[in-house]
C-alpha cells in the first residue's frame, strides 16, 4: 500500500506551493535548491517594499515603545 505526502508552503497571499511525495527522500529531493528560491524571492519582495514603503517600516515593537512614550 502507497502513501502520499502532500506539503503545501504559503509564501504570501498571491504566492503558495505543493510538493507530493511517497517518502521523506522524495520530498527532501523536491526542496532541494529552496535555498535559492528563497533568495530570490526576498531580493524581490525586498525590493516592492522599498518602493512601497521608501523610508522603511516600523516594527510591532518600534510602535509600542512609541504608544508607551
Amino acid at each position: 500500500m502507497s502513501a502520499s505526502i502532500s506539503i503545501t508552503i504559503r509564501l504570501g497571499p498571491l504566492v503558495s506551493f505543493e510538493i507530493v511525495g511517497e517518502n521523506c527522500r522524495e520530498l527532501s529531493a523536491a526542496l532541494e535548491g529552496y535555498e535559492i528560491l528563497n533568495k530570490q524571492l526576498d531580493a524581490l519582495c525586498g525590493d516592492l517594499a522599498e518602493r512601497v514603503y521608501p523610508e522603511g517600516m516600523e516594527t510591532a515593537e518600534e510602535k509600542h515603545a512609541e504608544d508607551r512614550a
